[in-house]
């Protein structure tokens, strides 16, 4: 059985536009919890979006990130290194296909699991629109 630990979750995204080089920065800060399943670790949060309540589970792996949100936005996106993955954005307004190819992911987690943080860095592609270069970096530590 895994036990859930509350935890200090900050998501911090960097967006890079391909065309213009502008940057946008976009930061969260929010408390969540943490299960460990085998070298499995689980982070979920909710937050509020502007369509609505949307939850969020971070599946951390050894070589893999997947990104799962229920609520007003649904949608499962997997982070593999070198890897080109499609998903499903799903809101009340429609579906889009959200085209990633991670360049390169870190995830670094003491041995206890009490803190760790995933570094993602990736291109995104919407439909026809332009690329974006995406840095995700995610961390959490138990509240103590």
């Amino acid at each position: 059985m895994s036990i859930s630990t509350p935890v200090q979750i900050k998501v911090l995204s960097e967006i890079q536009q391909e065309h213009d080089g502008e940057k946008e920065k976009i930061e969260l800060y929010t408390e969540g919890e943490c299960t460990v399943k085998g070298s499995t670790v689980y982070l979920r949060y909710e937050e509020t979006h502007e369509l609505g309540a949307v939850k969020t589970t971070v599946k951390l792996r050894e070589q893999e990130v997947t990104i799962m949100r229920s609520g007003a936005v649904r949608m499962r996106q997997n982070f593999i290194e070198q890897e080109h993955t499609l998903t499903d954005y799903s809101t009340p307004f429609g579906k889009m296909q959200l085209d990633t190819r991670t360049k390169s992911l870190l995830i670094e987690k003491d041995n206890d699991v009490k803190e760790g943080k995933a570094v993602i860095i990736y291109d995104l592609q919407i439909g026809e629109n332009d690329k974006h270069l995406h840095t995700l970096t995610i961390t959490f530590k138990k509240i103590t």
